[in-house]
Parts: structure tokens; sequence; C-alpha cells
């Protein structure tokens, strides 16, 4: 073989390991990328995987944060259209979160001033406040605060719609402003005629025996008034603000005590008193507390029952409880002031109850104690035929 064949030979051997080899680098370098890439992918599939876990979790205590909060959470999109609603705010416009979520806010609340705040909001990129009332004929007096979720303002950001029962908060504060206000008329009006007649007084009328003997006896009057209205008031007060001192006690032997101190007014005028009251009843109650409920009703029952008519104390054992009614024949209650007779200084006949001293806080003490013991109070009334009050007690 010649020379030139054995280098063409040569070259071809060496050409063809050199593929080889190269073949073999490619090889290499391809499996190298698909193991890369397979790296790659594990580790988004991880990083998915961890992601998704978090954005559960997150949505999970996103979750109970509004549904523990103790508000109802609204979440506005742009349109505002609630996204979620959480379970209290479900509850406070008395809807299913099916119903809500996708509805507009308008449609879901029919508040014109809501949907007002809400825009107010998301223009002026601050907290705005507002309080509406939620749909329905008794629906909830509602304290709303909308916080926009935008850095900058803008008609387009979402909002956090948080919403209050303040209902009770309103009543009691409606309570306060016309106990106030009753308070004051209760106060004013023996205290002006105190006024005057001391005055008059003054200016002569202490020489005019007759007239000054009148007008004392109205000033001793009113004064004697103005101390049932404080005594009253104290009473009250006390039931209010501290737990009244319970214990195991005879009420059978209280009510016929209370009955025995009322005969002889009865007796002068011209009303027959009754006691109807099984030996050995025992409540669980404050005896001071449970005599002047006694009191109050028994006193309100002579007073508003003619001469000729009855007042009747009975009591019975029912389940778990003992009842005591205070029955009287006298002039009775319209049914129209039946609902309010509890109510503070509420009178049905002002003229009556001033004349014989009332202070129209009586009721409102026997209620007050009542409730407190853990018993209730009814009133049954027809109008010019009587009245039944009922009070129940826990027994022991």
């Amino acid at each position: 073989m010649s020379l030139l064949a054995w280098i063409l030979v040569g070259s071809a051997s060496l050409a063809a390991t050199c593929c080889a080899a190269i073949a073999l680098r490619l090889k290499r370098l391809r499996l190298q990328d698909q193991l890369a890439h397979t790296a790659g992918l594990d580790r988004v599939r991880a990083d998915l995987t961890s992601s998704t876990a978090r954005f559960t979790q997150i949505n999970a205590e996103y979750d109970a944060l509004i549904s523990g909060c103790g508000s109802g959470v609204f979440v506005l999109d742009p349109n505002d259209s609630i996204e979620r609603a959480s379970p209290e705010a479900c509850r406070l416009l008395g809807a299913q979160q099916k119903q809500l979520e996708g509805r507009s806010l308008l449609q879901a609340t029919l508040s014109n001033e809501l949907h007002t705040s809400v825009r107010q909001a998301r223009e002026q990129n601050c907290v705005q406040r507002c309080e509406i009332r939620a749909p329905g004929v008794n629906g909830s007096c509602l304290s709303i605060t909308i916080v926009p979720a935008s850095v900058n303002s803008s008609a387009n950001a979402r909002c956090l719609v948080i919403a209050s029962d303040v209902t009770e908060l309103r009543r009691l504060e409606t309570i306060r402003r016309d106990f106030v206000a009753n308070v004051s008329h209760e106060l004013r009006t023996p205290l002006t005629s105190i006024r005057a007649m001391a005055e008059t007084l003054q200016d002569g009328a202490l020489r005019d025996g007759d007239v000054a003997h009148h007008f004392l006896g109205t000033i001793s009057t009113e004064v004697q008034r103005l101390t049932r209205i404080s005594e009253d008031l104290l009473i009250l007060s006390r039931a209010e603000s501290r737990p009244a001192e319970t214990g195991k006690i005879a009420l059978t032997t209280l009510l016929a005590d209370v009955v025995h101190r009322f005969q002889k007014q009865a007796e002068n005028d011209g009303i027959q008193m009754q006691l109807d009251a099984p030996p050995g009843l025992y409540v669980t109650a404050s005896a001071d507390q449970i005599e002047q409920v006694i009191i109050n009703l028994v006193d309100n029952a002579i007073k508003y029952t003619h001469k000729g008519g009855c007042v009747s104390v009975c009591a019975e054992r029912q389940e778990g409880q003992v009842a005591v009614h205070v029955v009287d024949t006298g002039i009775g209650i319209m049914s129209q002031d039946v609902p309010r007779i509890f109510e503070r200084f509420y009178r049905v006949d002002k003229a009556r109850s001033r004349q014989s001293g009332g202070t129209g806080l009586g009721l409102s003490i026997v209620k007050h104690i009542v409730e407190s013991h853990g018993g209730s109070v009814i009133v049954e009334s027809e109008f010019n035929r009587g009245s039944t009050f009922t009070f129940t007690l826990p027994c022991p």
C-alpha cells in the first residue's frame, strides 16, 4: 500500500474517531440539558406547590379574620359588587352568602347613603363612616366603616366595608336622653310650684293665715313628692349598679307582712285585701328588693282601685319557679298603654298619678329587680275591669 493510501486510511480512521467523540459529547450535553431541564421543572413544581400551600393558608387566615372579627365584612370589587361577605355580614342583612356575593352593595342594603360614602372613599382615598338601617321592617341600625384598598385615589379601587350592629347602643342612648329629660321635668314641676308659693308668701301672703296655711301645706306636699322621686331614683340606681345579695327567703311570710302593712290603708279606702299563698314557699332572691317589688305592686293596685273594690295577692308553685299575682278590680289599663307600662316615668293617667303621689318609676323598679333575679314580669289588663300583674322568681 502506498504512503498516500496509508495517510488516507489513517485520516479516515481519525475522522471517524473524532466524529464518534463529538457525537458522544453532544449526547452527553443533551443528557445534561435534559437533566437540567428536569431539575428546573422539579424546582418550578416545588415552588408552585409551596406557593399554592401558602396561598391556601393565607386565604384560610383571611377567612378566619373576617369571620371572627365580630363585625360584618364585605369586600367590594371596583363595580361595587360584593366579592365576599362574612357570616356576620350575612346575618346583619338577613341573607345567605350566596344571595349576597355577586350582587351590588346598593341592591343588598338599599342604602343610597352607603353607596355615596363608598364612592367618596374611593375618590378621596380616605376612610368614610356612616350609619344605615338594614333592609326590613325591624332592620338593625348599622355603623359602617369604608376602607379603600388603593394607595392613590381611584374610582376603580376595591373597598372593604365593615358593619357593626349598634341598635342596642342607640336604644340605650335614647333611653338615657329620655330619662334625663323626664327627670328634669319631674323635678322642675314641684320645684316651680314650691318657688311660686314661697315667693307669694314672701310678698305678703304669709300674713293671711288661711292662704299661708294652704300654701305651706302645698309646699310640704311637693317636698314629699321630691323626696319620693329621689328615693325611687336611688332604689333604681342601686338595683342597676350592683348585683343583689341573694339567698333563700320565705316568700309566704314576706307576702303576709306586706299585705298586713297595707291592710289599714285599704280599709280606709273601702277596699278589701286578700292573701292566698300556700305555706312553705321559698325563692332565691334578695329579701329587700323583692319586698320593694311587692310593695310597689300592692301600692299601685290600691291607688287605682275604686271604693268597694278588691285587691288580691296570690302565689303558686310552677315548674322550677314561684309565680306571684297581684290582682285588682280597679280602673285597668287601655290596650295601647300596656306595652309601655314598665317604661320609666310613663303614666297611663298622669293627673291621677300625680294626685296620688306616684313618681312613674315604680313599675320600672319592679321590672328591673325581677329580671335581675332571673324572673319575668307581665301584666294583663282590661280597661275599667282591673289588672293582674304577675312576676316569677326561681326556686332554691
